[in-house]
């Protein structure tokens, strides 16, 4: 019954847009929400392993902007007709695309490889669940490197929903525990400044309970990374040889940037140029 309950396609039961009060959403996978239901919010996509833990990653390492794609035929398309200095990066199946420079590591993207250069990304999920967003009045790239700075960007706004991207079109553990994380610092921020937390849709609550259990574990020292591991995305990489990628994902807020998706341009600028 849970499972029917959250793979339903129809699982809202009321219009966030049309709640006088702060609402915290979350969509357990992209077809879980309506893309119209997005309008006028402020939405986080998150794709844990790998493509946001990614995109944070490159933006710290000086890439100059992101050209995220939802085929590896329009990444390749973007590169042929971009003027400039670009590098083409993706996988498909964990996997580095045949012809493209760079795979979906975070860890790839270093100053040497993509500093004042423009990616041009295709990844299985975090990409995809990008278009799913275009009707949205924000959209932030989060993962666990940059769950504070996340959450200090979005804590006065009263419409937000977390769009986590899942693995293959299923629900993976690591998306719900960073959604959950999310909804438990927003609270935490907007009652630190006297401010009502806001109401929590059936999907954020499970979410938030999901994280909480898991912190538990948390405290009594059991590493993030082991939870990523058994996860549906971790299982494949560490299959393919991705451990160190898990690692890296399961850092708590090890950058203090917030990549924003332009809407208009379809690009993610970088979020320590001086004009963002």
């Amino acid at each position: 019954m849970l499972w029917n309950y959250l793979t339903s396609r129809k699982y809202h039961c009321f219009s966030l847009n049309q709640m006088n009060r702060p609402v915290l959403d979350v969509a357990l996978l992209p077809s879980l929400i309506s893309p119209e239901s997005l309008t006028g919010q402020t939405v986080i996509v998150v794709d844990v392993l790998r493509a946001t833990t990614t995109i944070v990653s490159a933006f710290y390492n000086g890439c100059a902007e992101i050209m995220p794609q939802p085929t590896v035929e329009a990444a390749r398309e973007a590169f042929r007709q971009f003027q400039g200095d670009a590098v083409i990066g993706g996988e498909r199946g964990g996997k580095i695309v045949e012809g493209f420079h760079h795979g979906n590591s975070p860890i790839e993207y270093t100053p040497s490889t993509i500093k004042g250069k423009t990616l041009i990304l295709a990844t299985t999920n975090g990409t995809v669940a990008m278009e799913h967003c275009r009707a949205a009045n924000r959209v932030l790239i989060g993962a666990m490197v940059n769950l504070e700075a996340v959450a200090q960007q979005v804590k006065e706004d009263s419409q937000v929903t977390v769009i986590c991207s899942g693995t293959d079109r299923c629900i993976t553990s690591e998306d719900v525990l960073f959604a959950g994380a999310l909804v438990d610092r927003i609270m935490a921020l907007r009652t630190e400044s006297n401010q009502p937390s806001g109401q929590l849709t059936d999907m954020a609550s499970i979410a938030l309970g999901h994280w909480k259990t898991t912190r538990q574990e948390l405290d009594q020292g059991k590493p993030l990374a082991d939870f990523f591991r058994n996860a549906r995305g971790g299982i494949n990489l560490v299959k393919i040889g991705h451990d160190p990628d898990i690692v890296f994902a399961s850092q708590i807020d090890t950058f203090d940037l917030v990549p924003e998706l332009d809407l208009q341009h379809w690009i993610i600028n970088d979020p320590q140029s001086p004009k963002n």
